[in-house]
């Protein structure tokens, strides 16, 4: 049996270890890249949104290359990524392709629908014991927790590097100790490895003239390099400290409802009802979205920038409340916004980044003159 599920940024030694540990053999997507996106969008519907294309690029990928077993996460509520898995299967077997789709439900990890999942997948049920589900999961997470760990490490030290390239580089390796652990003491020895390859890069000292961003928005588009244009490191580059609670593991521990950080930016959201403050989950990550640039405004960040696929409804509506906020001068965190599809270009990314940050710097210049 060979499984396969899409690729999302660094998440995928997370994914591996939960099949492989399940007695399957995985097979890995190749990183997304401009080439393979060319099958997803000539088999896409156009207004879809583009992590949709992005994924079904990676399923056909894998099925030409004798995948037979694909296994695509859903959720329930108001947004159209709990339709991709049904819409997806659909396609690629009117395309002519034979395989089985395994959807995981993640609209609540309490109800242990995720067990019966793992169970499903394994052909040798030797290894779908009570015990070995639970020690699955427990690796899962674990990985999902260093990858947390090695992201956030990366956005706050890449503006300070002397060498161009270090931190990027330290980011792989860190990636693929992650993958080579296997068992829980194992990670628990890379958590500290990967503190101290961070520690390794040269840097210039933290003399405060960094800008500190907050980077948020819809969570495919947020995690993958290739669907951003590895706008991540983009930040960086230009100078910025990038604060990034977007994750994998901070989405596993909102399913599992033990995540305080998502609850106290709900609160800050409803709370701000009067001005507009979405009151519920409407699907992408606007809820949250609104309670992190509130969260930001209130800890004096010095940017925020929201990203999401091009027609994401969900991120237009936060979008446009925390256009009015600002203008509004309820807040004093200037935003950007960056809706990505097939057609968001490199140089203009990097053309509006550029002056995005240089504005900021005037401002950062301009109240520390005054104060």
């Amino acid at each position: 049996m060979l499984v396969t599920f899409p690729h999302m940024g660094n998440c995928w030694p997370a994914f591996k270890s939960l099949c492989e540990n399940m007695g399957a053999d995985v097979y890995l997507p190749n990183e997304n890249n401009t080439q393979q996106l060319k099958v997803g969008l000539k088999h896409s519907p156009e207004w879809v949104c583009f992590p949709f294309k992005v994924t079904l690029s990676n399923f056909v990928e894998c099925l030409e290359n004798n995948v037979n077993k694909i296994v695509m996460a859903t959720d329930c509520g108001p947004c159209r990524f709990g339709f991709y898995y049904a819409v997806q299967e659909r396609i690629l077997k009117d395309l002519g392709y034979e395989f089985d789709m395994y959807h995981l439900p993640q609209g609540d990890l309490l109800t242990l629908e995720w067990a019966d999942f793992l169970r499903s997948i394994c052909e040798d049920k030797s290894y779908a014991t009570t015990l070995n589900i639970y020690r699955t999961a427990r690796v899962y997470l674990m990985k999902c927790q260093l990858i947390q760990i090695t992201e956030k490490l990366e956005g706050k030290t890449r503006c300070y590097e002397k060498n161009k390239g270090d931190t990027t580089r330290c980011l792989k390796r860190c990636v693929r100790m992650i993958d080579d652990a296997k068992t829980y003491s194992q990670l628990r020895k890379t958590r500290w490895k990967i503190k101290e390859e961070f520690k390794k890069i040269d840097q210039h000292k933290h003399n405060g003239q960094a800008l500190k961003v907050g980077l948020t928005g819809e969570i495919q588009v947020t995690l993958d390099p290739f669907v951003n244009h590895d706008i991540k490191r983009k930040l960086g580059e230009l100078g910025c400290e990038v604060h990034m609670d977007l994750s994998l593991y901070d989405w596993m521990k909102h399913k599992f409802h033990i995540n305080f950080h998502r609850k106290y930016v709900e609160y800050l959201s409803k709370t701000h009802k009067k001005i507009g403050g979405i009151q519920l989950d409407i699907g992408g990550e606007a809820y949250w979205v609104l309670g992190e640039y509130i969260n930001w405004a209130h800890k004096g960040f010095d940017g925020f920038v929201h990203i999401y696929p091009f027609t994401c409804m969900p991120e237009i509506t936060a979008k446009s409340i925390i256009t009015k906020w600002y203008g509004d001068e309820r807040f004093q965190l200037p935003p950007a916004f960056f809706g990505f599809d097939e057609h968001a270009g490199e140089a203009g990314l990097v053309t509006r980044l550029e002056a995005y940050t240089d504005l900021l710097k005037a401002k950062k210049e301009k109240k520390n003159g005054n104060s």
